[in-house]
């Protein structure tokens, strides 16, 4: 190729650029695209604000109050509620005394002082938590002082003690204003059963609130208020009998006061009579029932007090049912009666051997522990005793019943027959009474305290069960009827059940 033909295929340069800047490129042209891309436009602006967060300091004097609240309130709940007591004198009663109950503390005093009008005192009280129950419509509340009686001292613990108030709930509803007693109350409680008569005569002589009501000598009963009639044309007085002497008192049943002394003039010398040394100081009333003397009576019934009694009133012998307050009314205690067995063992090297325990009369024979009334085969039959209430009885033939430790032997001691309507065969453990000697105090057992077994009901040992009441008898509370007996074997107590034979329903 020529100089010449290079020179004719040079291509001529682009036009320049009005922007163009000798040494560089020349730029392209803009499309239109990128040209409205290259309008001024509006851009935001980001606006800036502090970040807005809850310090851990502020939260922790707030978790402070709120458990210092809790701690508050849960005080503030264990307060107690706060009663109020007006009473006629303080009997020394101070701030800080205690408000017992059944002998343990429910409360404290807060304050005493001076009633509205100076007539009185207004003692406030705090009762605890537990025992907000005890404050209700109904309630007794007293001061407890010492108190000298025929019977003993009363607050005896108050003589070099403070002062306190004792408290007994009713069962109305609930109620924070009351008004004190001025001597602690005769009768401490009310049991279903117990039975009130109005006794009326000319003068009040030795009668007297608090004074004892007696049979034979024992206290059946409390004269509860002494007045006049409403008329003024007589004095009555309230009796109140137990539960368990409420069977006593019949229509023909007689009173009189048997308080003060009866002194007689004879060639012997002077005599002196007195029904006892308590109605003597505090008066009493006593009362004797005919036999078929009628029906019980029911609370409100009204007897003459007459001064002395008859001759023939004091040899009245009424068959009627005494029983206990904590069996139902009417329900009769049995009468157990002390037993022992006694013999020799062994030929050549002998030696004696005693068995005690109580046994009970049924019309079908003696019921009692087994091992009295069916000696051992280790005991020489010949040698072999039993006494039963201080007569012996012989054991000539083997007992006509025997199970689970008790028996029952065709032998007849007395009259007094626990009869076979009042027996029964427990199905379950449930409350009852343990009675040995009729003149003892019963001990009662609760069903909880009682384990079924293949042997009867295992007793807890918790419970003061020992040898002397071994062949004691068990009565259901529910029904007062028997339904086992008591036997001690090692120092282990369980209670014998009846069984069909035993309970007469062969």
């Amino acid at each position: 190729m020529t100089a010449t033909d290079r020179d004719e295929t040079k291509t001529d340069p682009p036009p320049e650029s009005g922007n163009d800047r000798p040494g560089q490129p020349a730029a392209a042209s803009p499309s239109d695209d990128e040209a409205a891309a290259n309008d001024p436009v509006d851009i935001p602006v980001a606006a800036l604000q502090p970040e807005r967060r809850v310090s851990w300091l502020w939260i922790m004097p707030l978790l402070a109050a709120g458990f210092v609240a809790w701690i508050a309130y849960g005080a503030w709940s264990q307060r107690g509620v706060l009663i109020t007591v007006q009473l006629d004198r303080g009997h020394g009663l101070e701030p800080a005394a205690e408000v017992r109950h059944r002998g343990i503390a429910v409360g404290r005093v807060e304050s005493v002082a001076l009633y509205e009008g100076l007539d009185g005192i207004l003692v406030s009280a705090r009762l605890n938590p537990e025992a907000e129950h005890l404050a209700r419509a109904g309630t007794r509340i007293w001061v407890v002082r010492p108190k000298l009686g025929i019977s003993g001292v009363v607050g005896l613990e108050t003589v070099v003690g403070p002062r306190y108030l004792a408290i007994l709930p009713g069962d109305g509803p609930p109620q924070q204003h009351f008004v004190g007693l001025n001597e602690q109350p005769i009768l401490m409680d009310v049991q279903p059963g117990d039975l009130d008569v109005i006794l009326q005569t000319n003068r009040k002589g030795s009668l007297r609130p608090g004074a004892p009501i007696l049979y034979r000598q024992v206290p059946v009963g409390v004269i509860l208020s002494v007045g006049l009639t409403g008329d003024g044309g007589a004095v009555e007085a309230r009796a109140h009998i137990h539960k368990a002497y409420a069977q006593l008192v019949r229509p023909e049943t007689r009173f009189w006061n048997a308080g003060g002394v009866e002194a007689k003039m004879s060639i012997r010398g002077l005599s002196l009579s007195m029904e006892s040394v308590e109605s003597l100081v505090i008066g009493g009333v006593a009362l004797a029932t005919p036999p078929n003397a009628g029906e019980m009576v029911r609370t409100g019934h009204r007897f003459e007090l007459v001064a002395k009694p008859q001759e023939e009133w004091l040899n009245w012998q009424p068959l009627v049912v005494i029983g206990s307050s904590l069996l139902p009314p009417g329900a009769p205690m049995p009468s157990p009666m002390r037993a022992t067995l006694g013999g020799t063992k062994g030929r050549i090297f002998k030696s004696e051997r005693f068995y005690r325990g109580w046994v009970l009369q049924t019309e079908r024979g003696l019921l009692g522990p087994a091992e009295l009334l069916d000696p051992s085969e280790d005991l020489n039959r010949d040698t072999v005793v039993l006494e039963v209430a201080g007569d012996t009885v012989p054991l000539t033939a083997d007992p006509i019943w025997s199970s689970g430790g008790i028996a029952i032997l065709d032998v007849s001691v007395t009259r007094n027959i626990w009869p076979a309507d009042l027996r029964r065969v427990p199905t379950a453990p449930e409350d009852c009474l343990v009675v040995a000697d009729s003149g003892g105090t019963p001990l009662p057992l609760v069903a909880t305290r009682l384990v079924a077994s293949e042997q009867g009901w295992k007793i807890d040992p918790a419970v003061a069960v020992d040898a002397s009441l071994h062949g004691a008898c068990v009565l259901a509370r529910s029904d007062g009827k028997l339904v086992g007996i008591v036997l001690v074997e090692k120092d282990i107590a369980r209670v014998a059940l009846l069984g069909e034979a035993s309970a007469g329903h062969e």
